[in-house]
């Protein structure tokens, strides 16, 4: 069926920092794919650009602005037909490599994929608490879809959209002091991007956004079905999403905190 025909080609495209702990384990998995091209942060301290270098010879350097910003650099360095975007702590298993060889390689008006994603928090795939449902685009066709978002990035598509069956492995929230340091790098690029749209934040509104959320994640959605390691994560997210608000505040305060402790500063030297 397809005799006369060049064939169909594949970049695997990924945007990294820090990640020396699971981009070998990635890259693996990753050597199917024609190409494969790897945006390192400027602002990475590990060994995550050497790790990078012993897979590919397409790794840049590049300083960072937002997500999506990166992500798009990363497809513009692609050279093949079809991209498929991944990120360091995912995993394209064999059964799902496959099934994008098989995709990309028969003729169909599809511009793109989604792919269905299964999230293991604690070294367990989880099921409920609004993880069960995830089904983001990850394969494109070169120059049918771009990154948007600061923070939360998502390919917008220009086109027909399919879906695979297989899926791909999400190794997220490995430990508590992982999901800290994300909450506090993610938390002051979230709240940068809805300081602009955002009215002012009142305490009413914080009390509702905290409570709104646990009873979502962990009621509504069942997230202690996932047992121990559910009920942590159910109560995380309201967290996490609780401090970003509060960075939010903090944008937002009139005189700013800095301004703030000036002040404070100069009344120091004149206490008696």
């Amino acid at each position: 069926m397809n005799a006369g025909r060049p064939p169909t080609t594949l970049s695997a495209v990924l945007a990294v920092r820090d990640e020396e702990s699971m981009l070998r384990q990635c890259l693996d998995l990753l050597t199917f794919a024609d190409e494969i091209v790897v945006v390192v942060d400027a602002r990475t301290r590990d060994a995550t650009e050497e790790i990078a270098r012993e897979y590919t010879s397409h790794v840049h350097v590049k300083t960072f602005a937002d997500f999506s910003t990166q992500k798009n650099y990363a497809i513009d360095q692609a050279t093949s037909d079809w991209v498929l975007a991944v990120d360091a702590d995912e995993r394209v298993t064999p059964a799902l490599a496959q099934e994008i060889v098989v995709a990309i390689r028969e003729p169909s008006e599809y511009v793109s994929f989604r792919i269905p994603r299964w999230h293991f928090f604690f070294g367990k795939r989880f099921r409920h608490g609004g993880w069960d449902n995830d089904r983001p685009i990850r394969l494109v066709r070169r120059g049918a879809a771009r990154y948007t978002g600061e923070i939360h990035e998502v390919l917008t598509v220009d086109g027909p959209i399919a879906e695979l069956a297989a899926p791909i492995w999400h190794f997220t929230h490995r430990d508590i002091e992982s999901m800290l340091l994300k909450t506090a790098n993610f938390g002051r690029v979230q709240s940068r991007e809805l300081a602009a749209h955002t009215p002012k934040i009142t305490t009413g509104k914080l009390f509702r956004v905290l409570v709104g959320e646990m009873y979502t994640r962990l009621v509504r959605r069942r997230g202690w079905r996932d047992g121990f390691e559910g009920v942590v994560e159910s109560l995380y997210q309201p967290f996490s999403l609780f401090c970003v608000h509060v960075m939010l505040w903090e944008r937002q305060l009139q005189p700013s905190l800095d301004e703030r402790y000036r002040q404070l500063e100069e009344q120091a030297r004149r206490a008696t």
